[in-house]
């Protein structure tokens, strides 16, 4: 990757295009983001014992195989001077062979059996698929006549861009499932989202979308940032921009894509107009998800937020505002309570509430059993719901929620919990009784080892429910529960010497 390095620079560019510089000069500028990513990736890949080399790179390198395909890729869209239609007409084949040949190879990093097509995945470093992509994606972006004249000739990349179904592997897909199949299953317990989350874990190893979405992303990209000159450039504008969305806010494939498609969506972040215009088409979700967790949080998506136009919060549907509140969620699970204090936080809150009432709160309610600042919300706005119409009204109510205690939050996150989440925190610290040696922790602890797949008893089930949802917190400190009087008594001596301390936190906030 030094060469690598050395070739594209160390310039960053997270804020905006330089008119100044030729195209290949911004080129080079806007790929300095991925190049440090990637050497970050391929470092990191070379410390796995587990890291599947490529096949052998021959001189000259094997026919059809990925290092022929990507640098055919590259020479036509790069080449100096004209391209010929018969060059533009190669690229849809030479792409989907690109798709297939990162499928053979990343099947192969998880079976471990090399199939005969294994010769042809000769790239010296995978990582440098992606990169070259970028760069050709970069450049067919800031040079639309070229993309144009691609188009043109060779109208099949338009299936490819637009319409191909996007490569995401039969690990992801069945993690996808294994989560989805235990999030629904009632009687899921810790070994089952255990080997979920092994699923996960191990489909992250598959790279072949996340390689692609270089591509895609710049070119999807290039038709919402340059004008529509004719009623054949709106059409590609408008499923450019349906494509975009999907890829943008759809959990699985922002968990396949990565920080690969924010890289290639910052035109849209640092360019109000477009960025409206994806807020409307229900792609704001995926901005307040890259403020909440990607390498660009605290530089160009924060900066987006704050420049945000008030009217990009308009013809938000119901499903855009449960993935944006759902961001929010992601956003003070990594920052803290404080930030929910914050003027941007308290400014989104304000526009949500102003334009679309109290209904995404109720919806947003459920969302999370630990950050639960929108079952808090949702319970205060319903009491007084014409209280909070300007953005200094929302403050008062936001620090209120820091001082809820958390054994109030974890007596409420106990009634969002599924029956199987109930199980599986029965013998965590906080919830239900903090009397370790509660009479009644220790039933239910025998009856959840007794219990049998396929025979649930309600009265059991509503019993552990009570024995969290209905337990007090010490009236002085606010800090534990407990599930009676008379375990409150037997903790007293232990729980004696913390209460003073924790009563002096004043967190004695009620939802």
């Amino acid at each position: 990757m030094r060469a690598a390095l050395e070739r594209y620079g160390r310039e960053k560019n997270t804020t905006g295009p330089r008119p100044k510089e030729t195209i290949r000069e911004q080129v080079r500028a806007r790929l300095s983001l991925a190049v440090g990513g990637t050497i970050m990736q391929s470092i990191s890949a070379s410390l796995s014992k587990g890291t599947l080399k490529s096949a052998p790179l021959l001189d000259p390198p094997i026919a059809t195989g990925l290092t022929e395909s990507i640098n055919k890729i590259y020479d036509i869209v790069l080449k100096h001077g004209p391209v010929s239609r018969e060059e533009w007409g190669q690229l849809p084949a030479l792409f989907r062979r690109v798709r297939h040949l990162l499928r053979v190879y990343y099947d192969t990093v998880f079976t471990h059996r090399k199939t005969v097509e294994f010769k042809f995945c000769d790239m010296k470093d995978m990582s440098d698929v992606g990169l070259k992509l970028h760069e050709c994606g970069l450049f067919l972006q800031l040079s639309p006549g070229r993309l144009s004249a691609c188009l043109s000739s060779a109208p099949d990349l338009e299936t490819f861009i637009f319409d191909d179904p996007i490569d995401l592997g039969r690990w992801r897909l069945e993690a996808a499932a294994t989560e989805q199949a235990v999030k629904a299953d009632p009687e899921a317990d810790d070994d089952d989202r255990e080997r979920a989350l092994e699923l996960e874990d191990k489909s992250g190893n598959d790279l072949a979308a996340y390689q692609l979405s270089f591509f895609l992303g710049d070119v999807l990209v290039a038709f919402l940032i340059n004008p529509a000159n004719d009623n054949k450039d709106k059409a590609r504008q408008a499923k450019a921009m349906g494509r975009l969305v999907m890829m943008s806010t759809t959990p699985l494939y922002r968990l396949a894509f990565g920080d690969a498609l924010t890289d290639a969506m910052r035109p849209v972040y640092w360019t109000p107009k477009v960025l409206v215009r994806f807020s409307h088409a229900g792609g704001l979700p995926a901005l307040v998800e890259d403020w909440a967790e990607s390498t660009l949080k605290d530089g160009l998506c924060k900066t987006a937020m704050e420049k945000l136009p008030g009217k990009a919060w308009a013809h938000q549907t119901p499903e855009s505002l449960l993935g944006i509140m759902r961001g929010l969620i992601r956003k003070l699970e990594f920052e803290g309570d404080d930030f929910a204090e914050t003027p941007l936080f308290v400014n989104i809150l304000h526009q949500i509430y102003s334009r679309y009432g109290l209904e995404p709160f109720e919806r947003a309610s459920h969302l999370s059993d630990f950050e639960i600042i929108f079952y808090f919300l949702h319970r205060r706005l319903s009491k007084k719901p014409e209280k909070y119409q300007s953005a200094h009204e929302w403050l008062p109510l936001l620090k209120k929620y820091r001082n809820v205690p958390g054994a109030t939050r974890k007596r409420h996150g106990w009634m969002i919990l599924t029956i199987s989440g109930r199980w599986d925190l029965l013998a965590m610290c906080g919830y239900g009784c903090g009397y370790t040696e509660c009479p009644e922790t220790s039933a239910l602890l025998r009856l959840k080892e007794a219990r049998v797949r396929g025979k649930r008893d309600p009265v059991v089930e509503d019993r552990l429910f009570q024995w969290g949802g209905a337990s007090k917190a010490c009236a002085r400190c606010k800090a534990v529960s407990y599930c009676g009087a008379a375990c409150q008594k037997a903790d007293w001596k232990r729980h004696k010497s913390e209460c003073a301390a924790e009563a002096a936190k004043n967190k004695n906030e009620e939802i």
